[in-house]
């Protein structure tokens, strides 16, 4: 097992996300830390995870979900500037979502669809996948930060 060249990028993400979390800790209250803390957390394990791979020789398997391949060589500004748009509209599309019915069910919805459009997970590993992330969502914004979102928009025209 030896470090090549192409770790140093998975060893710097570890070092940042590490310093973050540490960070986030030591410096900030409790609640203002815990989600910087956790997504520094969650990528230090996740880049853990890459780097045993690399340095076992696995090679990571490429999925272009989101990826628009801004790749110079092989596609045109035309379609580089096509493919950041859509995705800037899918964006745009989850913040109104959010707005219509809320942060939980969108967030959700938004999952289930990505891992669907991906073609690589079935339907029922797409639900488990979205409840779970809306799980931790939940608990951290209203067990942990204790905050209370506004009602969403739907929501007030129903009551």
């Amino acid at each position: 097992m030896k470090i090549n060249h192409e770790s140093y990028f998975t060893i710097f993400m570890m070092v940042i996300s590490f310093a973050a979390a540490a960070y986030a800790f030591t410096q900030w209250d409790f609640k203002t830390a815990v989600v910087p803390a956790l997504c520094g957390g969650g990528a230090f394990v996740l880049c853990s995870f890459q780097l045993l791979r690399e340095l076992r020789g696995k090679k990571t398997k490429s999925a272009r979900i989101m990826d628009t391949g801004f790749d110079k060589d092989k596609t045109t500004e035309r379609e580089n500037m096509v493919g950041a748009i859509k995705y800037f509209g899918i964006l745009v599309g989850l913040y109104i979502s959010i707005y219509i019915i809320g942060i939980y069910p969108s967030i959700g919805l938004f999952v289930v669809l990505y891992l669907l459009a991906s073609g690589e997970v079935s339907a029922a590993k797409s639900i488990l996948v979205a409840a779970s992330i809306v799980g931790v969502v939940y608990f951290i914004i209203s067990e942990v930060a204790q905050e209370a979102l506004p009602d969403p928009l739907l929501y007030r025209l129903l009551t």
